[in-house]
């Protein structure tokens, strides 16, 4: 069956609980397998070099590492392009982001600590209603992080060399997008609301 029916199909019959293990949580990898062809006998060893890239760059642990999104899947779940193949670039349309989740508390209050000490941000109506939305729930956008300066620079001297590596020791060729999570916890919640809103936008509600 077509990766995108099944998707579909699950979408509809899952729990948002079952839908996150089977398509996010588990193994399987939508990016490796059918973009950059990598053998199956050698997908699990690849994973091991992205995971070990990335946790041994930022100095977490090893499991705490997650492509999501469309990279992992092969097709959007936002309710604005549900079921949009990831996709390069194309006239009038960037090319889809490799969405990597970081779970790390440590990471997660360092650079927290940082934007609770930026003078005046919480006072710019834009941060503020993003920020306390993403902090209360546990997570930490790369692309807030990449507007604030001096904070920019930090996170970028922070993923820098885990671009170059993943692009070098594994081809990836796509932009690379981060979030940061408080917890596994958070980030199940986070997905779960995703999916409940995919659920719904593909039921008509």
């Amino acid at each position: 069956m077509p990766k995108q029916k099944v998707l579909r199909n699950d979408l509809q019959l899952l729990e948002p609980k079952e839908f996150y293990m089977k398509h996010i949580v588990k193994s399987h990898n939508w990016y490796f397998s059918d973009y950059l062809h990598v053998p199956q006998d050698e997908i699990v060893d690849k994973m091991d070099c992205f995971k070990e890239i990335v946790s041994s760059t930022l100095g977490i642990n090893f499991h705490n590492v997650q492509i999501v999104g469309s990279a992992k899947m092969g097709y959007s779940l936002s309710p604005q392009k549900l079921f949009r193949p990831f996709h390069d670039e194309v006239p009038g349309m960037p090319s889809s982001d490799i969405d990597i989740a970081i779970i790390s508390e440590l990471l997660y209050q360092r650079f927290w600590s940082r934007l609770r000490n930026v003078n005046g941000l919480w006072h710019n109506k834009y941060y503020y209603k993003h920020l306390t939305e993403s902090i209360f729930r546990g997570y930490i956008n790369d692309s807030d992080l990449q507007k604030i300066t001096g904070i920019n620079e930090e996170w970028d001297d922070l993923v820098r060399p885990i671009n170059v590596l993943l692009q070098d020791k594994l081809g990836f060729v796509h932009p690379i997008t981060y979030r940061l999570y408080r917890s596994w916890d958070d980030l199940e919640d986070y997905q779960l609301i995703a999916i409940s809103k995919a659920k719904n936008s593909l039921e008509g509600n």
